[in-house]
């Protein structure tokens, strides 16, 4: 079976969400991306909000973490790469690049 892997611009929309809420955009507007399901995508949220918490970034409060792990262990860092470079990025400024996505697409 093949895999059905987040894009870079998924990632960055997710990781937006973690961070910063759905006030700009939410799980909806990544669906029209690719078609993902709303529930991979709000799982995805939920997995870069445990990783970027993990780190010690803030993430925002009405976004749960899933980490896949029991308490105390640490979670699967899948897409890490993208995420670590996105996680200092302010509000603003990330807010800018996630709007090129959504309008690029």
């Amino acid at each position: 079976m093949k895999r059905n892997l987040y894009s870079k611009d998924e990632i960055v929309l997710c990781t937006y969400i973690a961070k910063f809420g759905r006030d700009r955009f939410d799980e909806s507007d990544i669906y029209r991306l690719k078609e993902r399901s709303v529930s991979s995508i709000k799982m995805k949220v939920q997995n870069i909000a445990a990783m970027l918490a993990e780190e010690g970034y803030d993430t925002h409060g009405n976004v749960s973490q899933l980490s896949g792990k029991t308490t105390g262990e640490k979670g699967r860092r899948t897409n890490w790469d993208i995420v670590e470079k996105l996680a200092e990025l302010k509000k603003v400024e990330f807010s800018r690049v996630c709007e090129t996505i959504i309008q690029i697409n």
